[in-house]
């Protein structure tokens, strides 16, 4: 099988993550996995997930801006990070 992605992908290991949206409360998720340019996360559903958002990964200093690039199922999103 032929990966056509820019960035190599490493497991997420389920590390817990957080959702902020403006005016809303945080949005719990998991990363499941996590690259240069994205990330794949796990939610309660994805209908309430904005086209963009602030992601917060439990371990790392700081939040990442995000653009949700696809949605999968009720429970799964991938995100592009925003510069």
């Amino acid at each position: 099988m032929v990966e056509y992605r820019k960035h190599v992908r490493a497991p997420g290991n389920n590390r817990a993550a957080i959702i902020f949206v403006a005016g809303k409360p945080p949005i719990m998720c998991t990363l499941d996995d996590i690259s240069e340019g994205g990330a794949g996360l796990t939610v309660v559903s994805t209908a309430a997930i904005p086209d963009t958002f602030e992601l917060e990964i439990k371990g790392e200093d700081g939040r990442r801006s995000c653009k949700v690039a696809w949605k999968k199922g009720p429970h799964r999103i991938g995100v592009a990070f925003q510069a």
